[in-house]
């Protein structure tokens, strides 16, 4: 959450801004200026004639002595001080044309500062005049310089400011405080500056006003203020524990636990209770780099220990890893394997790695829960999109970027919700409103995660990227609360002046949309709170050993970017693409997706599974033994070209192409490195239309029980089909996924368009032949109905990605009779029960909450 917009512009090579940026000033366009101020009050009363004040202004070494209520003397600027502003924090960094500056007013002779209520008069030589009031509990007095819409430039106080920038939108956003969500966590930051009552009083209530119910701590003589407005939980953060992401001491819990009762503490003294703390961030976008960490390992014995015993629990001993002895086992590079033995040496340091980390992490969080209560929220915030633990090459700031040896290594979401690397599992956004529906990808994978660990899904959302579109910030808060997030901290109001780079206070076209949304969950809070979401029939492989196998054969691989890249499609391998492409087809038809990892297939509860989509190249023998297993007992297997040809050392692996009834001339791995490098490479001559392939295809031999079911214009094999047992294994020879996300080549109120219904009834059919039981079913494409079961009934969140408005029929299957329908957006509805399936019709315009009460 810290990362800064240039980051990801620089990553994507594109340049957007939801806010037009005026240039930051430089000093020659910064006018003079003068401050004078008048004291009308000293704790509570009017001050003696006699008592004295100075007033001085940052950037001036003379201070302006005044007496009693009069007014002080003109506090005037200079250019030296003018130039000393601008080139200190936070000024330097603020792509804004605003100034902060300050002003100190200090009572002569006070033991401890009293409260001063006070006049504040700014001028702008050649400009405007402005009379704020100030309500001083130290000497620290913000002043701000900012051009408006109307490219003037004005001055005033930090309070006056707010009242004149901020005001207006926010009140047209405001929620009355029965309109706000009560359970549903939303947590937001006021970054106040100065010692002015009214800017912190006044920026406090203008947050609870947009929904929020938890802030950040303030200073603890405001904790009042905060309660007053009617925010009544806490939360906090830290960017990292003892040790960053590893701790391999011997007894790192009482570390751990000392650590988080003083994390804690500051808010206990400055009034709140253990009860009030809504959750806890322990570290922000956790990464490591190689070699430096093996490096670092490697001369570690606790870790090395660590690592041998990890090898030992599954089953390895030195001689399979070509060493005499443990003394010998250490962790290697990609660089460093050279036949079977050092290929799992290679493997199973990165995995260890990353598994090591998420141990770690589950730590702290057993920490933080036995410092304030169980379960409570501890959010480690993910910045690697696809969930990438392994990325090769020289990924950014490596200081041994030029090794053969060098990768980035962050986390395995779904191998970290096993561990319970933390309680709530979340990830951040930094993507516009055009791509909100990446927020379903995400939640559904947080929520695989979470399920794994029997734990909570929470999120970061970045409003300063949103505003684009009317409906874009609902669309994101309703596509985290539908898939079941309880707990969503929002990166960060500001203001922008205090925290320049990171804030949404100057993107007011952004305020109503969200307030909107925190008030669609507030209507629906009574089901969106206790529902759970069912565990879906459809699943899809999360690629786990495949990415330590990409562009093996570069010594200096071309960059593979995870670390805050949110898009999907760029600087990925072709599998990665082709499995969220897999994932939007399933989302536009309103079918909900089980993400699994290669552990999974092999446990009892897979079974419940009749829909398996895998696009990964590299799976375990054993996992796909199961499979096999698993499509002999009636499941649906679909694979994508490329996929399940080796093993998890990525040594060729024939089982499940025998077993599907097709042997490719060559195995196809495709770097999609940049959205556009996916080429059209013909075309599938289906049922209603030619589809275009986009990528690469393979070419397929099949084995006479196999059956083509769609075949390229060439006449080669596009699409086949073997049953084996009960079930039958599907085998695209191309990429499904990446194709029909390429062929949205429009775009229709400011979400992606035209994508290719052929494709996606390709990719869904096989679910409607295996007759999947989906919670819900719409007479629609390209809108997703999420569905949270609770005893009190279902709540069913219809997010409309087609960019314009939909009359839809929603049938949702129930588990009691139901005796009320309402929407959130207009009230009571009609609906018709049979059985266990209940229809309703209502027009949907970009999101809204279907709730059916028992």
């Amino acid at each position: 959450m810290r990362v800064f917009l240039a980051r990801i512009f620089f990553l994507l090579g594109i340049l957007f801004l939801p806010v037009l940026l005026v240039a930051a000033p430089t000093a020659k366009e910064v006018p003079d200026y003068r401050v004078r101020v008048r004291i009308l009050s000293v704790q509570g009363k009017a001050p003696a004639a006699a008592q004295s004040f100075s007033l001085l202004l940052t950037g001036n070494t003379q201070a302006v002595t005044f007496q009693g209520t009069a007014w002080s003397g003109w506090a005037a600027s200079t250019r030296a001080g003018i130039e000393q502003v601008l080139t200190s924090y936070n000024n330097a960094n603020n792509a804004f044309w605003q100034v902060a500056t300050n002003a100190r007013i200090t009572p002569t002779g006070a033991a401890s500062f009293p409260t001063l209520k006070a006049q504040v008069q700014c001028v702008i030589v050649g400009g405007e005049t402005s009379m704020t009031e100030a309500e001083l509990f130290g000497s620290n007095m913000g002043l701000i310089l900012w051009k408006g819409t109307d490219q003037k430039i004005h001055m005033d106080t930090y309070a006056g400011h707010g009242r004149r920038v901020y005001d207006q939108a926010l009140k047209a956003a405001f929620l009355p405080e029965q309109e706000r969500p009560k359970k549903i966590l939303f947590g937001e930051r006021y970054i106040g500056a100065d010692d002015d009552y009214l800017s912190w009083r006044e920026g406090v209530r203008r947050l609870c006003g947009l929904g929020f119910n938890a802030l950040h701590p303030v200073p603890a003589h405001l904790t009042a203020t905060v309660k007053a407005a009617g925010i009544h939980k806490v939360w906090g953060a830290v960017y990292s524990p003892p040790g960053y992401a590893f701790n391999f001491n011997p007894q790192p819990q009482v570390e751990f636990m000392k650590f988080a009762q003083d994390q804690i503490a500051p808010l206990l003294a400055a009034g709140w209770q253990k009860d009030d703390i809504g959750f806890w961030v322990t570290s922000d976008e956790p990464g490591w780099y190689y070699p430096a960490r093996y490096q670092e390992f490697n001369k570690d014995p606790n870790a090395l220990a660590a690592f041998h015993a990890y090898l030992q629990e599954r089953g390895l001993k030195p001689a399979s890893l070509g060493k005499a002895s443990w003394d010998q086992v250490q962790l290697i590079g990609r660089q460093e394997y050279h036949d079977l033995p050092s290929r799992r040496l290679f493997y199973w340091s990165n995995r260890f790695v990353p598994w090591a980390s998420a141990r770690f992490f589950g730590e702290v969080a057993r920490a933080y829960e036995a410092a304030i209560r169980p379960q409570v929220p501890v959010l480690v915030n993910f910045n690697n999109f696809m969930g990438l633990a392994y990325q090769p090459g020289p990924i950014g700031n490596n200081d041994q970027g030029s090794s053969p040896n060098a990768a980035m290594g962050q986390h395995d979401w779904l191998e970290f919700g096993r561990e319970r690397g933390s309680t709530a599992i979340a990830t951040e956004d930094w993507f516009g409103d055009d791509m909100a529906p990446q927020w379903s990808f995400y939640a559904s994978r947080l929520r695989a995660a979470a399920e794994l660990g029997q734990v909570g899904m929470a999120s970061l959302v970045i409003p300063r990227v949103s505003g684009q579109r009317p409906g874009g910030m609902s669309q994101k808060l309703l596509a985290l609360v539908g898939h079941g997030a309880k707990t969503i901290q929002f990166f960060t109001f500001g203001p922008e002046y205090n925290f320049p780079g990171n804030c949404y206070s100057e993107n007011l076209s952004v305020f109503k949309p969200l307030a909107q949304g925190m008030r669609l969950v507030a209507k629906a809070e009574d089901l969106l709170y206790p529902g759970q979401a069912k565990i879906s029939p459809v699943a899809i492989l999360t690629p786990q050993s495949s990415p330590l196998w990409d562009l093996e054969e570069f010594v200096h691989p071309p960059r593979i970017i995870d670390a805050t890249n949110p898009y999907l499609d760029a600087g990925r391998m072709g599998y990665m693409v082709d499995m969220h492409g897999v994932f939007l087809a399933l989302q536009h038809s309103a079918v909900p997706v089980r993400f699994v990892d290669e552990q999974k297939l092999a446990e009892p509860d897979f079974q419940q599974t009749k829909v398996l989509y895998v696009t990964a190249p590299d799976l375990p023998q054993e996992s796909t033994e199961a499979v096999l297993r698993w499509v002999h007992a009636g499941g649906t297997l679909v694979t994508t070209a490329g996929s399940m040809a080796f093993d998890r050392y990525h040594q060729p692996a024939s089982m499940l192409l025998q077993a599907a009834g097709v042997a490719p001339v060559t195995a196809l791995r495709l770097p999609a490195l940049q959205y556009a490098d996916a080429k059209p490479v013909g075309q599938i001559a289906a049922a209603g239309g030619a589809l275009t392939v986009f990528g690469e295809r393979e070419k397929l031999s099949v084995q006479p029980d196999a059956r083509v079911l769609e075949q390229f214009e060439d006449g080669t094999p596009a699409v086949t089909e073997r049953r084996l047992g009960n079930g039958r294994i599907i085998r695209f020879a191309c990429y499904p996924g990446l194709s029909y996300r390429h062929s949205a080549t429009t775009y229709t109120g400011g979400l992606p368009s035209g994508f290719a219904a052929g494709w996606r009834r390709l990719l869904v059919q096989p679910v409607l032949d295996a007759r999947a039981n989906l919670p819900v079913q719409l007479d629609k494409p390209l809108v997703e109905a999420p569905a949270l079961y609770s005893a009190a009934g279902v709540a069913v969140t219809l997010l409309n990605w087609s960019g314009t408005p939909q009359e839809i029929q929603v049938t949702v299957t129930a588990d009691k009779p139901v005796r009320r329908a309402t929407s959130g957006q207009r009230g009571s509805l009609r609906f018709q029960q049979t059985g266990t399936r209940v229809t309703v019709r209502l027009p949907v315009a970009d999101v809204d909450v279907l709730q059916l009460y028992y």
